[in-house]
């Protein structure tokens, strides 16, 4: 037993309530996004001074190097210039113990000459001697010593000796330094003979006696910004030239100079990932085009990621420092919380949202079937679905009236054309009476005999295989976008171009008429389908004809009666397809013809050229074309007179297609006009005497 109706206002009334508690959790939701807010607020103000720490930290760095280089100087200014060598050796041997960031300390000489002492990776320290000219002068040879770390200066483990070209004079701390007051700090560029890339402060002697240089690498930078930390968490510093280059990342490879050009990546290209995704971020590229300080947030590697970028300005050069971090490595413990209480109130939520959820799917599911029917049925389409039960009243009342109205109309529908009411219904028109010119390819086909075999198997049988027989054919002019006007007994008629558009009707109707030939081929009990098929195009009157309370749409005419007429004209010629000349011209060439005779059909004095249809080109044996061939030579041997010819292409037509109906008829025409000519009117045209 169906249980008891639900009334619908009862249940829009559970729906109002459930929409209230959907209010109170959008206000739950407003909530959460002001406390994430004031999350993010946090977490800058805590990152900002990170920020700081980076640009201070990158400032100390580069300005321990221009002091280095400050005090080389002025201890090698104060020194003869024969001991300035070995007074760099002291001075930069005492800078690279003290600083660890200092990578070298250089003196070129004005000749080329030039001593520099430098970290070699196991940490002890090489000094490196080239004098031009002198007691000491070692041109064009390079001296290359080494020292243990912490050993005296004269306590020397090796000593090597090479020739190269390399010149001080050529790089850019020499010539930098040379025109600059004070300390000029470098691009960064590619270091000799190593090629790290470093940042190098540099101070031009007195005089013009040389430039003294201190080094430090980038390496040594973002080794620096990697060990930076705020409460035990990482941060990911990172330090930028005004190209937006990367002169130092936490977490980025070691940058390395390929041949002495300096390729240094540019941040949008560096590692890890989230500096990449910064790099792209369009708040930062603001920030550095307008040369300000700016607070980021953003999204990588799948989590929230806070950034603060600054200028720094150091010697008169314009960098960029910034810092990443995680929001969550800060404040993840706190959003843990809020996050865990707001999916309490959810969770105790979803419950009213479940049943809200599976109230309104019991009503709309059943009304969204029924709008769903009434497409189909505005269509035309009354193919058997099943609509949803539901234990609504008011539904399910709709639902049996969906169910008688369906049956009736597909009864109905077996009794008019649904194409064309389909076309109308699109239309948004009511039929009324009346028609319109309009060219359009018909088709009519009979069986042959029919009748004959319908005694034969009885009433029962003959309604079971003429309705097959006609579903076949009538599906394939459907197919082929023709309109099925009526069914005459065992015959049909059928047009294209009517009610809707066709271009190609005249290839349509002939296709369909080889198709139909084709699939009554294959048919049970085909023996007995020989099925003929006439077709013409023509413009004839097509609209709604009959009374005013009941009338059919199909086409009046000439150009009706004459496909209808050669239809029967198979009958003569032992034909299955004939179609007009009119067919055969707008058919086009995908369709493989014969030629067959210039007819007066009865009933009409003007002559008809007639085609029988052979097939779809490339499916036609070649024994038929070739004897289509001959027949077609024979014909015109016919129209003009050459009987004899004719007579013996008829002979040739018939050695290749023997059961050639049409020519043997043809060929006993020329036989008779050769032993009696024609009149001197004669023209070729056979009158038909029958219908």
């Amino acid at each position: 037993m169906l249980p008891r109706k639900i009334k619908l206002r009862v249940t829009i009334f559970v729906g109002v309530l459930l929409i209230t508690t959907a209010l109170a959790s959008l206000l739950l939701l407003l909530n959460w996004l002001s406390s994430a807010r004031a999350v993010r607020t946090f977490t800058r103000d805590l990152l900002d001074p990170v920020a700081l720490q980076v640009t201070e930290q990158t400032r100390n760095m580069l300005d321990s190097a221009a002091s280095a280089a400050e005090v080389a100087a002025a201890v090698i200014a104060d020194a003869p210039p024969e001991l300035r060598p070995r007074a760099l050796d002291v001075v930069g041997f005492a800078l690279l113990s003290s600083e660890p960031a200092i990578a070298y300390v250089q003196l070129g000489l004005p000749d080329g000459g030039w001593v520099r002492i430098s970290r070699s990776d196991d940490g002890s320290l090489e000094s490196h001697l080239r004098l031009m000219s002198g007691a000491n002068a070692t041109a064009p040879r390079t001296i290359h010593r080494r020292r243990a770390p912490g050993a005296e200066l004269d306590a020397i483990l090796g000593q090597t000796e090479d020739i190269d070209d390399y010149d001080p004079r050529t790089r850019p701390w020499y010539s930098g330094a040379r025109a600059a007051t004070g300390v000029y700090l470098t691009d960064a560029y590619a270091h000799f003979p190593d090629q790290a890339i470093v940042v190098t402060a540099a101070i031009a002697l007195p005089a013009e006696e040389g430039v003294v240089a201190v080094a430090i690498t980038l390496t040594d930078l973002a080794e620096m910004l990697s060990r930076l930390r705020v409460a035990g968490r990482p941060i990911r510093g990172f330090v930028l030239d005004p190209q937006q280059r990367t002169l130092a990342a936490a977490g980025a490879a070691p940058v390395r100079a390929d041949s002495g050009n300096v390729t240094l990546p540019r941040l949008a290209d560096t590692d890890p990932p989230v500096l990449r995704a910064l790099a792209n971020n369009s708040e930062f590229q603001k920030a550095i085009d307008n040369d300000t300080e700016a607070s980021i947030a953003f999204v990588a590697e799948g989590a929230r990621q806070l950034a603060v970028v600054r200028p720094i300005a150091i010697h008169g050069r314009e960098w960029l420092a910034g810092a990443v971090v995680a929001e969550d490595d800060f404040l993840g413990t706190i959003r843990h919380d809020i996050t865990r209480s707001i999916l309490v109130s959810l969770g105790i939520l979803g419950l009213f949202l479940v049943g809200a959820a599976l109230l309104a799917k019991s009503i709309s599911a059943p009304l969204h079937a029924i709008a769903v029917e009434t497409e189909h049925l505005r269509r035309l389409d009354f193919s058997d679905r099943p609509l949803p039960h539901t234990v609504f009243e008011e539904i399910a009342d709709v639902n049996g009236v969906f169910g008688s109205l369906k049956s009736g109309l597909r009864g109905f529908g077996k009794y008019v054309p649904l194409k064309l009411v389909q076309g109308m219904l699109a239309d948004g028109t009511e039929p009324e009476l009346g028609g319109r010119s309009e060219e359009l390819s018909i088709l009519f086909s009979d069986i042959n005999g029919f009748t004959g075999f319908a005694e034969e198997i009885g009433a029962a049988a003959t309604a079971k295989v003429l309705g097959d027989y006609l579903a076949g054919i009538a599906g394939i002019v459907a197919d082929e976008s023709g309109t099925v006007d009526k069914y005459i007994g065992d015959g049909m008629m059928a047009f294209w171009n009517a009610p809707r558009p066709v271009a190609d009707h005249a290839e349509r109707a002939v296709i369909a008429a080889i198709r139909c030939r084709d699939a009554i081929a294959a048919m049970p009990r085909a023996a007995q389908l020989h099925t003929r098929f006439g077709i013409h195009t023509d413009r004839v009157i097509v609209g709604n004809f009959g009374a005013p309370d009941r009338f059919a749409y199909t086409a009046i005419g000439d150009g009706v009666n004459l496909a209808a007429r050669l239809e029967r004209v198979n009958n003569e010629y032992g034909t299955a397809i004939i179609a007009s000349d009119q067919t055969r011209r707008l058919a086009g060439d995908s369709i493989a013809w014969r030629r067959l005779d210039r007819i007066a059909v009865k009933g009409k004095r003007v002559p008809t050229e007639i085609h029988e249809v052979l097939g779809l080109v490339g499916l036609v044996p070649e024994r038929i074309l070739a004897a289509a061939v001959e027949y077609e030579a024979g014909l015109e041997a016919y129209f003009t007179r050459d009987f004899i010819r004719a007579v013996e292409r008829f002979d040739e037509a018939l050695r290749l297609r023997p059961d050639d109906a049409a020519a043997t008829i043809l060929r006993e025409r020329a036989v008779a006009y050769a032993a009696f000519p024609p009149s001197g009117q004669w023209d070729g045209v056979h009158v038909m005497l029958t219908k």
